[in-house]
Order: C-alpha cells, then sequence, then structure tokens
C-alpha cells in the first residue's frame, strides 16, 4: 500500500474467461463467452481471427477487472490421446507459434496481458507433476520450444507460464537453462514467469530459475525461500530480481492505472464473433454432392451428441438440434422426442471444475455415458421416408488431469451401429447422410467414413456450435478450415505409441501417488515408464513430419479440408528479398460459391549434414473471400534462421547451402506447385547456452 501497489486478478481460460456468472450478495449476473476451442481457431489457419478471439477475450477481461488471461496453451499435439488436445492448437510448432502471436496481440491490444502456456513439453496429462520428459536437444528446440519462440519473438506476452513436468530430470519450473538462458536469453523474453497451479517443489531452486511466481504458494516454498535466502544458497539479488519482474508486470495493469471498469464487455458483439469463427474454422472432410443443404429441407438428428451440448461457463449454449430449429429447418420431432426423453436433462459445464477423487479437472465436450438410441428397422425406414436428410452427431470428450484412453480413439459399437443403420436406410430410400464429429481429440474414421454423404469436423465449437453447423449445413457460411493434425489409420500408426501413457488410468497413479506430490520420487522406487518418464523416441518425427516421411497412410493428412468451391494454383514463385526468401502463388476460385483458400507452404531440403522429413511447414496464407472467378496472389516470408536445424553437437542452427524445394499445398499431401530455389552460403547460427545433458 505505500506504493499504491493494487491486488491484480489471473484468470484462467481455457475456452475465453473462466469466470462464475453468478455470485454471492448480488443479482447482476458476469456472464463471458465460451468461444470456440483452440484447435479450432487454429483450424482457421487465419491470423485475424485469432487476433479478433484474443480482443474479444481480453476486453471481457478488461471489464471483470482481469489482468492477465492464462492463455493461451500451445504445446504440440505429440499423440491423438492427449487430454488436452482442445485446448492446443497444433502438432506443427510454425502454426501454433504463428497462431499464438497473434492471439496474445489480440489480447495484448486492449491493454491486458498474456500468459502462453506451458513451457515445456507438457504432452500429456497423466502423472504430468511426476512425469520426466526424457529428450535430446535437436526435437526440443525444433518442435517443443520452436512455437513457444515463435510467439515469444512475435508477441511480447506479458506472462510464461512453466510447465509441471520435468525435461531430462528437471522440474521446467525449476530449470534455469530454460528460464533464465534460453527464453530471456536467446529469444529476448522481458515479462514475468510464473509457475503453472502446484507445479515444482522447491521454492528457491523456483526463484534462482528465474520462475517468478510460484502458483499458488504453499508453506513448504515460502520456508524454503527464507531459507536459502539465510544460508546464502539464493541470493538477495536473485530474490529482488524476481520481485522486479513482479512489479514490472504490475505497473503495466488497469489496476494500477485505476481503470474503472464497468463489469459491462460487449458480450452480444462477442458471441457473434465466436458463432462466425466457429462456422469458417469447421473442417469439411468429406461432401459427395450433398452439401450445402437445399433450403426448406426436413431433417431428423440422430445421436446423443445433438441433444446433450453441454451449457458453458454460465453460458447456455446453442446444442446442434436448436441451431437448426432457430435457422429455419423443419426437424423430425418424433425422431428428437425419443432422444430428448432417452439423454434426459443435462446441464454439464463446460470449462467449469468437476470433482474426481479429489482432482480438479477441466472438461471439453463432457457427454453423458449413455448408449445411443437404438430404433428399430421399421422406425428408421419410415422416417427415412418422411425427411430430406439424416444427421448423425458423434461427441467425444476429454479432459485436463488425464489423457484419454484407445476406447476413446475409436468410436463405440452403439455409434458405429448408428452410423450403419441409419446411412443403409437412407441411402435405400436414396437419401443423403451427413456426420457431425463434435470432438475433443482426433478419432478414427478410416473403418466407417465411406458410409456417409458427408463428413464435418467441428471440434469443440463453443457456445455457438448449433448455430454455426445451422450457417455450415445451409451455406450461409462455405467452410474453410483445415486439419492442424493428422488422423492416423489406427493409433499404433503414430510415431509416439510405444512412448506415450495409452491406456494408463488415471486412478491407477492416484492410487500410486495422491494427486498433490510435494516431494521428490524415491531414489529406489521402480520407475514406470510413461508415468514417471516418457521417452520421446520419435525425435522430430512428429505428426506429418513422421507420416509423410515414412510414407504411412493417414484417414485424414495435416492441413486436409474441403470447401463448397475449389481453387487452383498458378505463378508460383520465390525470391530472395532484404536477406529473406519471399514466396508467392496466385489462387482462383474455380468453382461456384464464394470461398476462402488456406495456401501451406512447406520446403524440401538438400540432403545434408542432419537427416530431415520430407518436408516442413514454413508459412501459411489465408486469402479474402474470392468470390467465383476471382483471384489473389498471396505472399509468405521465410528467412534462413526458418530453413535451419540444430545441430547438437556443436549446439548451433545450421541450413546447408543448396537448392531447396518450395511446395505450396492445399495440405501437406496436395501439393499444387512446386519452385526451387537456392541457399548459396550455409546458415549458421551459433547459441552460448549450455547444453541440457540428458541422465
Amino acid at each position: 500500500k505505500r506504493f499504491s501497489f493494487p491486488e491484480t486478478y489471473l484468470a484462467d481460460g481455457p475456452f475465453g474467461l473462466r469466470l462464475l456468472e453468478k455470485r454471492k450478495n448480488t443479482e447482476q449476473k458476469f456472464p463471458t463467452v465460451n468461444y470456440p476451442s483452440s484447435i479450432l481457431i487454429a483450424s482457421s489457419w487465419d491470423l485475424e481471427a485469432a487476433r479478433l478471439i484474443g480482443a474479444s477475450i481480453g476486453e471481457e477481461c478488461k471489464e471483470y477487472n482481469i489482468s492477465v488471461i492464462l492463455a493461451p496453451a500451445m504445446n504440440i499435439l505429440r499423440f491423438p490421446l492427449g487430454g488436452r488436445t482442445a485446448e492446443y492448437f497444433s502438432e506443427d510448432p510454425i502454426l501454433s507459434g504463428k497462431i499464438a502471436s497473434s492471439y496474445v496481440k489480440g489480447v495484448q491490444s486492449v491493454g491486458i496481458g498474456s500468459s502462453i502456456k506451458h513451457l515445456a513439453c507438457n504432452n500429456q496429462e497423466t502423472a504430468r507433476k511426476l512425469n520426466d520428459v526424457r529428450i535430446s536437444m535437436r526435437p526440443l528446440r525444433e518442435i517443443y520450444l520452436r512455437g513457444f519462440e515463435v510467439a515469444v519473438k512475435e508477441s511480447a506476452p506479458w506472462t510464461v507460464m512453466s510447465s509441471y513436468n520435468k525435461i531430462n530430470g528437471v522440474y521446467a519450473s525449476e530449470n534455469k537453462w530454460l528460464l533464465e538462458d534460453v527464453l530471456r536469453g536467446e529469444w529476448g523474453f522481458k515479462g514475468l514467469v510464473m509457475s503453472d497451479w502446484d507445479a515444482g517443489w522447491d521454492g528457491a531452486a523456483q526463484m534462482r530459475a528465474g520462475n517468478d511466481i510460484v502458483e499458488p504458494g504453499y508453506e513448504i516454498q515460502y520456508n524454503a525461500i527464507v531459507k536459502a535466502v539465510k544460508d546464502g544458497t539464493l541470493s538477495e539479488k536473485e530474490l529482488n530480481r524476481n520481485v522486479k519482474r513482479v512489479l514490472e508486470y504490475v505497473v503495466k495493469t488497469p489496476a494500477y492505472a485505476g481503470y474503472q471498469f464497468s463489469n459491462k464487455p460487449d458480450i452480444s458483439g462477442h458471441i457473434k464473433i465466436a458463432r462466425r469463427i466457429a462456422a469458417e474454422s469447421t473442417i469439411l472432410l468429406k461432401n459427395e454432392n450433398t452439401l450445402p443443404l437445399v433450403g426448406a429441407s426436413k431433417v431428423a438428428i440422430y445421436g446423443n451428441a445433438a441433444y446433450n451440448y453441454q451449457k458453458g461457463v454460465e453460458v447456455k449454449n446453442i446444442s446442434l438440434h436448436n441451431g437448426l430449429i432457430s435457422s429455419g429447418f423443419k426437424i423430425d420431432q418424433p425422431v428428437t422426442d425419443a432422444y430428448e426423453k432417452h439423454v434426459g436433462i443435462v446441464d454439464l459445464k463446460q470449462g467449469d471444475a468437476a470433482l474426481n477423487n479429489g482432482m480438479l479437472l477441466t472438461t471439453f465436450n463432457a457427454f453423458p455415458d449413455k448408449p445411443e438410441l437404438d430404433f428399430s428397422a421399421d422406425q428408421l425406414k419410415k422416417q427415412a421416408s418422411e425427411n430430406n436428410y439424416a444427421i448423425v452427431s458423434i461427441g467425444q470428450s476429454a479432459g485436463e488431469s488425464l489423457d484419454c484412453t484407445s476406447n476413446d480413439f475409436t468410436l463405440s459399437e452403439n455409434e458405429l451401429k448408428v452410423i450403419d443403420k441409419v446411412c443403409t436406410t437412407y441411402h435405400a430410400a436414396g437419401k443423403k447422410v451427413i456426420v457431425i464429429l463434435n470432438i475433443a481429440i482426433p478419432i478414427e474414421t478410416a473403418s466407417w467414413k465411406n458410409k456417409p454423404d458427408a463428413i464435418i469436423c467441428a471440434w469443440t465449437s463453443g457456445q455457438e456450435m448449433g448455430n454455426a453447423m445451422a450457417d455450415v449445413l445451409s451455406g450461409k457460411v462455405n467452410p474453410s478450415g483445415k486439419l492442424t493434425v493428422s488422423f492416423p489409420v489406427k493409433l499404433s500408426d503414430s510415431p509416439a505409441y510405444d512412448n506415450f501413457p495409452v491406456d494408463i488410468t488415471y486412478d491407477w497413479v492416484y492410487a500410486q501417488h495422491g494427486f498433490l506430490p510435494r516431494k521428490r520420487l524415491p531414489q529406489n522406487e521402480l520407475l514406470v515408464k510413461n508415468v514417471h518418464y516418457t521417452d520421446y523416441k520419435e525425435g522430430i518425427y512428429v505428426g506429418y513430419r513422421f507420416f509423410d516421411t515414412k510414407k504411412v497412410n493417414v484417414s485424414y493428412p495435416f492441413g486436409y479440408g474441403l470447401s463448397y468451391t475449389t481453387f487452383s494454383y498458378s505463378n508460383a514463385s520465390v525470391k530472395r528479398s532484404k536477406g529473406d526468401w519471399i514466396a508467392t502463388v496466385k489462387v482462383t476460385n474455380t468453382g461456384q460459391v464464394a470461398g476462402r483458400e488456406v495456401v501451406q507452404l512447406y520446403v524440401s531440403a538438400p540432403d545434408g549434414k542432419l537427416d530431415k522429413p520430407e518436408k516442413e511447414l514454413k508459412s501459411f496464407a489465408k486469402t479474402k473471400l474470392l468470390n467465383p472467378d476471382e483471384s489473389e496472389t498471396v505472399s509468405m516470408r521465410v528467412t534462413d534462421y526458418m530453413l535451419s536445424s540444430f545441430e547438437e553437437n556443436n549446439n548451433q542452427w545450421i541450413a546447408d547451402q543448396g537448392n531447396y524445394k518450395a511446395l505450396f499445398a492445399s495440405s501437406s499431401r496436395d501439393i499444387r506447385q512446386t519452385v526451387e530455389f537456392t541457399l548459396k552460403n550455409k546458415f549458421e547460427e551459433d547459441l552460448h547456452s549450455n547444453l541440457l545433458k540428458l541422465k
């Protein structure tokens, strides 16, 4: 109080500001918007969309006196079963970094701070507070740190959150190499570092490492800090450095400036933004002369997920069923009545905490555990005769603090039965079937995707899911989303399959260790693979880098997504400009309706000192809305540094001289134009920070 430093408040996401709408001792409500999930925002491949979402969330924070939003989460999607897949962006670090940068710029454009998280390697939820990520320097830098590097350099977030896990034996929040040498020394980060909630255990080590705030802070950490200062193992200079960073954060906040928050953000305007971006980011996986639907069509809606879309963050979500009705579709009411009776009244809260064995969980797409409704053959036949289309909605949930299981990857017997019976019956009547995937992780699609006429991946679409789907189905919005993660044919195809906690349950981990371990594991304890430690043996070969290089079939490749129109690419070029490479290509709408295209720029490197993937994403661009026959030339910039790989022995980034190929693509497996360009001189950038040695 002597220095007029106010209290400042931080709030969690992940899909918008996480606050209670109703509070004690007041009739006023404090609504927030439940935005599309991070993976859906990234599926837009649209930097402006990410910025707009960030700015909307930032405005809600500012008007509710929140100084920092603990988002975005931007860890790499290493394996399909990751519990926080919906909260992350992509399997590719460049895409993750660019989308995160735009999100952060949006949040901070209104004077609110953003906290990018979780630095680093929080790629599994199973035993996340115990797990030791064992990884070599090259994949650590090229895959798991590079996205954070892009976000830090391009958007200067106010804060960075360190992760729960260890990296090569050292907790991230106690890792001076990571937080001081790399984050601040190499990348130039000037802000505040905070721990994840309950991360690490040694308060003094966290202070020495440059982890400025320990959240929430326990007496054991406080005592460790005081003891270390008294015995000289933590200097007052180090502690003052951390305090200085905290105060530098405080003086940037609206609270310090005395901002008079209103408690009345523009919720109605933000809902419109959430609806539009959810619709535009939707991924059209299949469309055989089916979508958009003919106006005034009568539709039967099947699947539990269409009727119980959860209420999120105290704001009523729009179910698929209600969204279609409000958009003028005629709904088969007897089918709806049967499902509503079967499902019952569901009031789950997305983004709210659910208690599980004493553990706070954040759920994404939480659905009740009920089998799908099974209509008889005669009932289905009658329904097919009375409707123009059938829609089958499939839901898949996930949650923070635990990973999914192999059963979550595959559809249940009941779900497969619904798809099969509906498709067979409706096709016999000459009618079309659309499957909508309201999912929080990639799922198995190869075994059934040939049956329906159209498939839509909606991911976790936020509170406007039903309205957004109505916009897409009706053709009001032409979907332009592209996958940010590969859909494998089967789980075992994934390069991380043997090094991920597949089917290791939370209950087992909890029984072994409890929820909040506040001590190191005893040296003589038997370490369990993929629980106490995880080997990242696939190295840099994550996602499409593995599938495309090793020629492994996928159900849907990275970057894939259809449109209601078609596009051609022409006049591709790569030219040197001010030391960088400028890649351009002309995109023309060759179809019948307006649409947007995502151009993905991959680069194939010449043979050189280091083994390289077949191709790697280096940049991307999204066109404006192009009318039929309209064209746009998009431009993408690539630096020599972006072409480089990390050479571990010499602790340096290198890009070999020689002929490179720029691949202008609509997905990682749909290359439209190829241009060769030559790097005449080898690129080298030496680093002086010490290597983080494997134990």
